[in-house]
């Protein structure tokens, strides 16, 4: 499988995951982000010129399907370069791509996807309970400094979720 954006949060779950079906991830992320991928179960490479010929290099199998959680037109056209079933092209971040091009877009606002995220968080919850899915926390704040923290959510902050402690 490729997932493109695996260093972010929807990456590190999506490896965690797949590493405990037993399916094999190649992870586009950053260079400096190549120990998270690796940590969390992925072979990392790095995005940019010449995307698909390393990937091609790293799958000698070829590659099945596609995750794309950053949204970029090297995400959707490299994974659609490499994946013969444009159905087994998801994204979360290229809607307009996602209709163009005939590939899967999911998300919370769209029915069947929120029936599918609602009908896995208790299996997610469990895993997280048993250690199996480790969720990253970049920064916990009050309650009361509520604002402060959707500040830093909408900015640049630590790598991880940001929690709010009540």
């Amino acid at each position: 499988m490729l997932l493109h954006g695996a260093a972010g949060a929807v990456g590190v779950s999506v490896l965690q995951q797949a590493r405990l079906l037993g399916v094999s991830v190649i992870g586009t992320a950053d260079a400096r982000d190549f120990d998270k991928v690796s940590r969390y179960g992925g072979v990392p490479v790095q995005y940019g010129p010449g995307l698909e010929d390393r990937i091609r290099d790293l799958a000698s199998d070829g590659i099945v399907a596609a995750l794309d959680a950053v949204g970029t037109t090297e995400a959707i056209d490299v994974s659609e370069a490499l994946v013969a079933d444009r159905k087994r092209i998801v994204t979360i971040a290229a809607p307009e791509r996602a209709e163009s091009d005939g590939i899967l877009w999911i998300m919370a606002s769209i029915p069947a996807s929120n029936e599918f995220r609602n009908a896995q968080r208790h299996r997610l919850i469990r895993l997280a309970a048993e250690g199996k899915l480790e969720v990253p926390i970049g920064a916990t704040y009050p309650l009361d400094l509520a604002p402060e923290a959707m500040a830093a959510l909408m900015g640049h902050h630590p790598y991880g979720k940001l929690a709010l402690i009540p």
